[in-house]
């Protein structure tokens, strides 16, 4: 009688690289590994180097399940400290950031909060300190041990920041230094405009006009007006309202009012809104009795008014989020592929708007 068939077992699958893999090859104790994986400033940064470069040999890669239960068991634990972030500040002022109210302030809190709860501490590092060059700054900054950069957002009229980037894991706010390719953390422009534009429509007003310094827009990359113009291109032709982009930063009085008089909107949207709020009162239109008015930015000079609040607290949580998940996978330099990542804003309700359409004015004869 014959024996049944012994099949032969499969062979086993490549087991995954551990960081006791590492540990060996590089013959460190495997917590060293870890924290140098982490880019951890407790590690020299040419034991980081060599950790890295024998991960990348061995084709070690994060375990997303692993990670997910590490955050779970570290958010239950009093976080230890893990290292520096600095807050890059290009302003005048020193403590510009500390200080400020609106958005600017919120970022900074955001990320301080952040950080906090992740076990870093953000240090302002201040970039307009007399003799300070990018070359210094990117050696200073090396020489703490600085674990990672956040470029706040930059003064009107400077995008360049020459830092030596490949010595950090990096990540802006906002839409300064374009030409260089860092993940970028930013408010959602377009989709804050398309949020303001349905609400006025679905409180029924039809005239609705857009105004903004050309400057203002451009700094947000003109997604405002684009996200105006699409939505005025599904508007009949008698509704659609022209775009006052105003050529003067802190707007035209009398270009403006002009540009109302002309097109009679209901409503306006508007970045730079408390200017533009003050010239209609001063000519003696009342806001909202006879046009309402909407800031697609109701953060610092603008508090008070109606309109949509950038989420800057949250904009500078998402940051610190991004900038320590490149840490932990050393994802040091310029990105190849940057990526943006949005943060819806939210509506806030404030003495320029009440939202009851108003009956549409005459037009004014053309001999006026």
């Amino acid at each position: 009688m014959s024996l049944p068939h012994k099949s032969h077992p499969l062979p086993p699958a490549k087991r995954r690289p551990t960081v006791r893999d590492i540990a060996k090859e590089v013959g460190l104790h495997f917590t060293t590994v870890a924290e140098a994986l982490r880019d951890s400033p407790r590690v020299k940064a040419e034991t980081r180097e060599r950790v890295a470069a024998a991960a990348k040999k061995l084709g070690y890669r994060v375990d997303p399940m692993l990670s997910a239960l590490s955050a779970y068991r570290s958010s239950k634990r009093q976080p230890v400290y893990q290292g520096t972030l600095a807050w890059i500040n290009c302003f005048d002022d020193r403590h510009y950031f500390s200080n400020r109210t609106g958005f600017y302030g919120d970022c900074y809190r955001g990320a301080c909060l952040r950080s906090e709860d992740l076990g870093y501490r953000i240090e302002p590092f201040w970039m307009s300190e007399p003799g300070m060059t990018a070359g210094r700054a990117s050696n200073i900054l090396e020489s703490r041990n600085v674990a990672g950069v956040i470029v706040g957002p930059m003064p009107h009229g400077l995008d360049e920041l020459n830092l030596v980037w490949d010595k950090f894991c990096s990540v802006r706010i906002g839409y300064s230094i374009r030409n260089t390719n860092l993940t970028t953390i930013v408010t959602d422009h377009f989709s804050n405009m398309r949020m303001v534009y349905e609400r006025l429509r679905s409180h029924g007003f039809r005239r609705i006009g857009f105004a903004c310094p050309a400057d203002l827009d451009d700094r947000v990359n003109r997604h405002w007006s684009g996200s105006f113009f699409a939505m005025q291109s599904r508007e009949e032709e008698a509704n659609r309202v022209p775009a006052f982009l105003d050529p003067e930063m802190h707007g035209s009085p009398q270009a403006f009012t002009d540009w109302y008089h002309q097109n009679r909107p209901e409503v306006i949207i508007s970045g730079g809104a408390r200017n533009y709020y003050n010239f209609l009162n001063e000519a003696g239109i009342a806001v909202p009795a006879e046009v309402q008015l909407v800031s697609i930015h109701t953060d610092g000079l603008a508090k008070g008014l109606s309109g949509i609040s950038q989420s800057g607290v949250t904009v500078g949580k998402v940051s610190i989020d991004h900038l320590v998940g490149s840490i932990h996978r050393y994802k040091a330099g310029i990105e190849t592929h940057p990526k943006t990542v949005l943060v819806s804003g939210e509506w806030q309700d404030g003495e320029s708007y009440n939202g009851r359409a108003q009956p549409p004015l005459p037009a004014i004869p053309a001999s006026a």
